[in-house]
């Protein structure tokens, strides 16, 4: 359900995400002008892979989305765990074509959506803003090339994802959420590992004093000492990877 939305408290509950704020008055009331609330329970999905865009961009703005696919014999992949205040949908307002991934909401969620052809029509008019939207796909790719190829044994490679989660994959740097809201499934899904491994790698961590864990949550103690552990390798342990 498609609900309207109320500009100005809007306005502010997104300056929480560093790519809105950094954005000029005028970008910013483009994006809200027209965008609708769109409520998602748990498992529903907001659109799925191969469907052509109907919005522009997407924000969550209560609750969570999964990007997933499945690989070949059926096993879930989960790309990236979405949670306020991030904007995606990005890629395929640039190139237009469908969609790439299923976004899944994990639990009941509210999602801002930014209608395809108001938004790209004000675009066309206002040329120089594309360089804002060319601005929150590379800051996706910094992270992706971080995660690609990401070495060492498991527990320093989720070390980082963590990190990465807390400050919303690039999203909110300057004001990182020490609270995260995510099964041990999903985290093996995200790290192409099983539930068992990524338990045994969370212990570990745990043992180390850099987190807590809860029922599908992960209170993390210190983030600088969860990116020292995650970059201070050591070259003779194994590095947990599929062969």
């Amino acid at each position: 359900m498609n609900t309207p939305v109320d500009i100005n408290q809007l306005l502010i509950t997104l300056e929480r995400d560093e790519w809105f704020s950094s954005c000029a008055d005028e970008l910013k009331r483009a994006l809200v002008r027209d965008a609708r609330l769109q409520r998602c329970l748990a498992g529903e999905a907001l659109y799925r892979d191969g469907e052509s865009p109907k919005h522009a961009l997407f924000c969550v703005l209560e609750g969570a989305i999964r990007l997933s696919s499945s690989l070949h014999d059926g096993t879930p992949s989960l790309l990236v765990y979405l949670e306020p205040c991030h904007w995606f949908g990005d890629i395929s307002l640039i190139d237009g074509n469908p969609y790439i991934r299923d976004a899944i909401a994990d639990v009941d969620t509210d999602v801002l959506c930014v209608p395809i052809h108001s938004f790209t029509q004000w675009l066309d008019q206002n040329p120089k803003y594309w360089r804002d939207i060319a601005r929150l796909s590379i800051n996706k790719l910094r992270v992706a090339y971080q995660v690609i190829g990401e070495p060492g044994a498991l527990h320093h490679r989720l070390a980082r994802r963590l990190w990465l989660m807390a400050h919303g994959f690039g999203s909110r740097t300057k004001n990182p959420s020490t609270q995260l809201s995510v099964s041990q499934e999903h985290l093996a899904q995200m790290m192409g590992s099983t539930r068992q491994s990524i338990n045994a790698a969370l212990a570990k961590l745990e043992g180390l004093g850099l987190l807590v864990q809860g029922y599908k949550s992960i209170e993390l103690n210190a983030l600088n000492k969860l990116l020292n552990h995650a970059n201070h390798l050591h070259l003779d342990e194994p590095t947990d990877r599929p062969q």
